[in-house]
């Protein structure tokens, strides 16, 4: 953890309620060596998480396919940072957790689609239908 600042910020707060670890930084205590890379690196995941967003333009691919697709590739770019950045140990248990929280995080995001899409083709489908009526009708009269 980061160490304390050399001002106690906590000395008047009853023990109950002071935080059990501090993750306060203090400039006195900062590596900047060490941080600089994980402010740099640190960013990359996410950026290439939002520009491979892209790819869920390509119309001629099903929806589950575009999400695997940006899945693994935010995924082997997130973990490829998290073991060069030292976010957690490889094959430990924040390292599955974290796994699955992405998992869950993009099977979620692949049924909430699903569940838009089919229902724009269902209206897309009824005012298609009631279209085609409207033009047999009219031919009939």
């Amino acid at each position: 953890y980061a160490s304390r600042c050399s001002i106690d910020k906590d000395k008047n707060r009853p023990e109950h309620l002071k935080p059990s670890r501090t993750f306060e930084l203090c400039p006195e205590h900062l590596n900047y060596a060490d941080a600089l890379p994980q402010i740099l690196l640190g960013g990359i995941p996410g950026a290439i998480a939002m520009g491979t967003t892209v790819i869920y333009d390509i119309e001629k691919w099903s929806i589950l396919r575009v999400t695997v697709t940006h899945f693994l590739i935010v995924m082997v770019v997130t973990l490829l940072a998290s073991f060069v950045l030292k976010w957690f140990e490889p094959w430990s248990t924040p390292f599955w957790i974290m796994m699955a929280a992405e998992a869950v995080g993009y099977i979620l995001v692949w049924i909430i689609m699903y569940s838009c899409y089919k229902a724009k083709v269902r209206k897309l489908n009824e005012t298609l239908k009631e279209s085609q009526e409207a033009k047999t009708n009219s031919h009939q009269t």
